[in-house]
């Protein structure tokens, strides 16, 4: 056999043969890891510390009125 070649467990693999081997196992993990991903929630607002529940619904009650100008 002429070329060079290299011995796998105990195998014969030709370079070619390793190098697809290697891309696809990449591609493979690459799509899997992506496929188990979940979406990341993006919060609406940044979170409102107000002192009380008065202050806090005229900070909702303000960005409400902003969000209508737009």
């Amino acid at each position: 056999m002429a070329g060079a070649t290299y011995q796998v467990l105990g195998r014969v693999v030709k370079p070619h043969q390793l190098s697809i081997a290697t891309l696809g196992a990449a591609a493979a993990l690459v799509v899997g890891l992506n496929l188990t991903k979940k979406p990341v929630e993006k919060p609406t607002s940044p979170p409102i510390n107000a002192a009380t529940p008065e202050e806090e619904d005229f900070v909702k009650d303000f960005l409400k009125s902003l969000d209508e100008k737009k």
